[in-house]
């Protein structure tokens, strides 16, 4: 059935608005820089195609001024509103530039890795409580089938800290059903965060190393000490996700069907704002919500990441033989994890919210310009037994 006019006016307006957020936010090339690169010459076609449309339609001025002060500060939801409205407007008075402007924006869609969101109920305050969707209790929960392991360092004892205590409460307060184990592994020169994620887990381990963060060992760590219980499945889960009270429950069920070995629970990773993110862990951990609504939230998309939250058998983890551990800083780790995991068994994806609270940006590349990783050959990692070692940074005590 075709839709209304004024119902594609209005999702014309609402890509177009995304758009030229996605073309003048520095907060986009910060949050992925590969991903980046592959989408935005596509944020530049549909952003000058935009910008052509007002110069020849916009008599009035209106929605012009309304783009350059988007442009000027694209974090400001407001103006956001206030171009998407203008271009509302507009559009409904030009039904052929608008069919052109929605082809050109969705054939971008296609192709673009970064996405931009701004929920219909986005106010940036903290909405009301839903009583429905909180409970008064965690239920109790069946006998452990899974280790969620989740690697961890924050020198400074911020942003990352918070997320990480608002993860741990989240996993804290899962549904009836299949139990769970939690473990972080810290990595560092000294246990500086020992004293808060300790009495929260299950299991604190102390993975020391200086210099530059391992992701990949301290997950192999984490992994191998996990080993001797025996669980049939293993999460390892980054430290800035706010996970649902079904979490478990939904994933754990996924595995026991034995169709698969592994399975990457979402397709779009929401890395959420700074207003966005207190609120969301507010909802969740602060007024017991069962989880958040997205049409409430701020943020960017990300396309199928390779990482941030991966479910698998454990057996199918040590078979192949864990993260690569040459990888070090950011970038290159999931994905070789990924690709390894799907030439070995079968990896399938479900479409799941995954929440990626806010926290600054690390260094994505050397100081040179040269990524971290570009030396490591992918799917390279041949480590028999020898990963996961505890000592491999420090030598035996």
């Amino acid at each position: 059935m075709t839709a209304p006019a004024e119902e594609h006016h209005t999702v014309a307006a609402r890509r177009l608005t995304a758009y030229a957020v996605l073309a003048h936010d520095p907060a986009v090339p910060s949050i992925a820089a590969d991903y980046w690169e592959k989408s935005t010459d596509h944020y530049r076609a549909v952003d000058g195609a935009l910008r052509a449309f007002l110069d020849r339609a916009d008599d009035t001025g209106q929605a012009r001024a309304a783009y350059r002060s988007l442009t000027e500060d694209p974090a400001d939801w407001p103006r956001h509103a206030a171009l998407r409205d203008s271009l509302r407007s507009l559009l409904a008075t030009c039904p052929e530039e608008t069919r052109a402007l929605a082809a050109e924006a969705a054939a971008a869609d296609r192709h673009i890795w970064i996405d931009y969101h701004l929920g219909d109920r986005h106010t940036g305050r903290l909405p009301a409580a839903e009583p429905h969707r909180a409970a008064s209790a965690t239920a109790q929960a069946g006998p452990a089938e899974v280790w969620i392991v989740i690697p961890f360092r924050d020198r400074e004892g911020g942003a990352r800290t918070s997320n990480l205590l608002a993860c741990l409460r989240a996993l804290a307060d899962q549904a009836e059903g299949p139990g769970h184990r939690v473990m972080v592994v810290e990595s560092d020169g000294a246990p500086r965060s020992r004293a808060l994620i300790e009495p929260l887990v299950d299991r604190y381990v102390f993975a020391p190393k200086q210099g530059t963060f391992n992701k990949s060992w301290t997950v192999n760590v984490g992994a191998v000490d996990a080993r001797a219980d025996s669980l049939p499945y293993l999460c390892v889960l980054d430290a800035d996700i706010l996970v649902d009270r079904a979490f478990v429950a939904r994933n754990v069920g996924r595995l026991s069907s034995g169709t698969h070995g592994a399975h990457l629970p979402f397709r779009w990773s929401l890395s959420l704002d700074a207003v966005s993110s207190r609120n969301a862990v507010e909802l969740r951990t602060g007024q017991g919500a069962a989880d958040v609504p997205e049409d409430v939230l701020r943020g960017l998309l990300l396309r199928e990441p390779p990482g941030g939250c991966v479910w698998l058998r454990t057996e199918t983890f040590h078979r192949v033989g864990g993260f690569d551990e040459r990888y070090e800083g950011w970038g290159g780790e999931d994905d070789d994890f990924a690709a390894r995991l799907a030439a070995t068994d079968r990896l399938v994806r479900y479409d799941d919210q995954l929440l990626h609270l806010d926290h600054p940006r690390p260094l994505m590349v050397r100081d040179d310009g040269t990524p971290f990783n570009a030396h490591v050959e992918p799917m390279s990692w041949r480590p028999g037994t020898e990963y996961g070692l505890r000592d491999k940074f420090t030598g035996p005590a």
